[in-house]
């Protein structure tokens, strides 16, 4: 371990270079002195949730010329589009060049490697490694990924400032006729950047998709001196039914977060009126239309839409109303 950068990330063939076996990196993973964020890729386990050390890991697997892209070119922007089941694992790494030369030169099967029209404005630098503008990346995704992705990209995306949705429609403009283009402009059409949590984008596109009322976003509820109370993700004010996401690491991961929830929604209730139901990742992202049933029953509505199929494994399908 002497032989290693103490806060540097290492190859595989780097640290052999210096007399480190492959087991004895094995053996340092284990004992928790190293940490391998991707495959063939080490980090001294004391920076390992360093964004800027693990973006220079991820530069380490780049070939020269190309720029990360898709999903990992948005972790590096600070926006996290994994969907649930890959949450505690490293993005997916992809990358994006003009040179099928340099295509050709990918050969570690934890990159994926595309060839696209890649001008130099469309290129940045964070932390040191090339990837993909907030914009190309935001639009990227969009265009080839499953639209519960795409949208909550955009969102995220705009929420934060990066980009202006004016900005993305400008770029899907000029792409028109282009492949897989119309599935961008469809989220497009969807986006607001108002929204917080990729959660809450996917609840719109689930709403959207079975032909529902679009609700309304970030409801503010004041109190008698008008200060803001509290907020809610989105909700219907004819009926007063609040829909609200709750992501695993802020709500579910501890008895006393879903304590401070049931409190919060009681109190929401007894001095606003609003009923406010929680969703988690299973009911939004699962097999059965928890989400659509309960908009169709707070809207009057007699019949429950189908839900469409999206490419995402299965997950619990129980509402949890707190009130």
């Amino acid at each position: 371990m002497e032989d290693l950068p103490p806060d540097q990330p290492v190859t595989t063939a780097a640290a052999q270079a210096l007399g480190v076996r492959p087991n004895d990196l094995t053996d340092l993973v284990g004992s928790g002195v190293l940490a391998r964020p991707f495959r063939g890729v080490y980090l001294p386990a004391a920076v390992a949730a360093d964004p800027e050390a693990r973006a220079r890991a991820v530069g380490l697997l780049l070939p020269d010329g190309a720029a990360l892209a898709k999903e990992s070119a948005a972790w590096l922007h600070g926006v996290d589009v994994r969907p649930p089941e890959r949450y505690r694992q490293a993005p997916l790494l992809e990358c994006v060049s003009d040179s099928r030369l340099l295509l050709n030169a990918v050969r570690r099967p934890e990159l994926e490697g595309h060839l696209a029209h890649l001008p130099a404005e469309d290129i940045v630098t964070v932390h040191g490694v090339p990837v993909t503008s907030p914009a190309r990346t935001a639009l990227d995704l969009a265009r080839y990924t499953e639209r519960y992705m795409g949208l909550a990209a955009l969102d995220m995306f705009s929420h934060r400032g990066l980009v202006s949705l004016d900005e993305i429609t400008e770029r899907v403009r000029a792409l028109k006729g282009h492949r897989w283009i119309a599935r961008a402009r469809s989220v497009l059409a969807l986006a607001d950047p108002r929204t917080e949590l990729p959660g809450e984008s996917w609840m719109r596109l689930r709403i959207h998709e079975a032909g529902l009322p679009l609700p309304d976003l970030q409801i503010r509820l004041r109190d008698e001196s008008g200060r803001e109370a509290y907020r809610l993700d989105m909700g219907y004010y004819d009926v007063m039914v609040a829909l609200e996401f709750d992501g695993e690491q802020r709500h579910r991961t501890t008895t006393q977060q879903g304590r401070h929830d049931d409190l919060r929604r009681a109190d929401i209730e007894a001095r606003w009126g609003w009923a406010t139901y929680a969703f988690h990742a299973g009911h939004v992202l699962g097999r059965q239309p928890v989400l659509e049933s309960t908009v169709s029953e707070a809207l009057g509505l007699s019949v429950v839409p189908s839900r469409r199929r999206w490419d995402i494994p299965g997950g619990g399908n129980d509402l949890s109303r707190r009130r």
